[in-house]
C-alpha cells in the first residue's frame, strides 16, 4: 500500500508539472500579446512565436538536465515509409472531423477569426502545426512520459500513456469552441500523439496536425 500511494503521488507529480510547463508557455504569452493590444493579423503569428520561443527555451533546459540531446523531443527526420503512414491516416480522419463539424453546424477551432484565406492557410496550415506540435508533443509529451518513467522504470509502457494525457490536454483546451471541436481535437491528438511516439520524431506530427488543419480550412 505505502508503494502504491508512493507510486500515485509521483504519477500526480509528474502530470502536475506538465500542466505547470502548460501554464509557463501559455499565460505569459497571452498576457504580453494581449497587453500590445495588435490587430488580429499581427496576434495570432505573435502568440504563435512567442508560446514556440518559450517552449524552446524550455526544452533547452530540460535537453541540458536530462544531458540528452534535442532529438529526444522529437528535433529529428523520421523514416519517409512513417510521413507517407501519416498521410494515410490524416487525409480521411481529417476530412470526417471537417464535414462532422460542418453537418452540426459548429465553426470549428477558427471560429470569429477574419483573415484572408492565404494567411489563415500560412498561420494555420504552417505555423501552427509547427508551434503546437513543438509545445504538445515535443516539451509535454516527452516531459511527461520521462517522469512517468522514472516512477515506473519503463519508458516504453508510459510513453502511451503520455501521449493519451497531453492528447486529453489537447482537447480539453478546445471544449470552449464546441464539444464536437474537443472531439476532432482529441481524435487529432490521439494521432498526433502516436506518430511522435513512434517515429521518435515531431515531423509526421506537424505533418498530420497541418493536414487537419489545411482541410479544415478548405472545406
Amino acid at each position: 500500500m505505502i508503494l502504491s500511494m508512493h507510486h500515485f503521488r509521483q504519477v500526480l507529480l509528474a502530470a502536475g508539472m506538465t500542466l505547470l510547463l502548460f501554464v509557463i508557455v501559455y499565460v505569459p504569452t497571452f498576457i504580453l500579446v494581449g497587453s500590445l493590444h495588435l490587430p488580429l493579423e499581427q496576434m495570432v503569428p505573435g502568440i504563435m512565436l512567442l508560446s514556440f520561443a518559450i517552449a524552446c527555451v524550455l526544452i533547452a533546459l530540460h535537453a541540458r538536465h536530462w544531458q540528452r540531446a534535442w532529438s529526444t523531443f522529437g528535433f529529428c527526420l523520421p523514416p519517409m515509409r512513417l510521413l507517407l503512414y501519416a498521410l494515410a491516416w490524416s487525409i480521411p480522419c481529417a476530412a470526417i472531423v471537417a464535414l462532422c463539424l460542418d453537418q452540426a453546424g459548429e465553426p470549428g477551432p477558427l471560429a470569429g477569426l477574419k483573415l484572408a484565406s492565404w494567411l489563415a492557410m500560412l498561420y494555420f496550415g504552417l505555423f501552427a502545426p509547427i508551434q503546437e506540435e513543438t509545445i504538445f508533443r515535443g516539451l509535454l509529451q516527452t516531459t511527461l512520459a520521462r517522469r512517468l518513467a522514472d516512477t515506473s522504470g519503463c519508458l516504453a509502457s508510459t510513453e502511451f500513456c503520455a501521449s493519451l494525457g497531453v492528447a486529453v490536454l489537447f482537447a480539453a483546451i478546445h471544449l470552449a469552441v464546441g464539444p464536437l471541436t474537443a472531439l476532432g481535437a482529441l481524435l487529432l491528438g490521439v494521432l498526433t500523439g502516436e506518430f511522435r511516439r513512434r517515429s521518435g520524431s515531431l515531423v509526421p506530427a506537424i505533418v498530420c496536425h497541418a493536414v487537419f488543419n489545411l482541410v479544415g480550412i478548405l472545406l
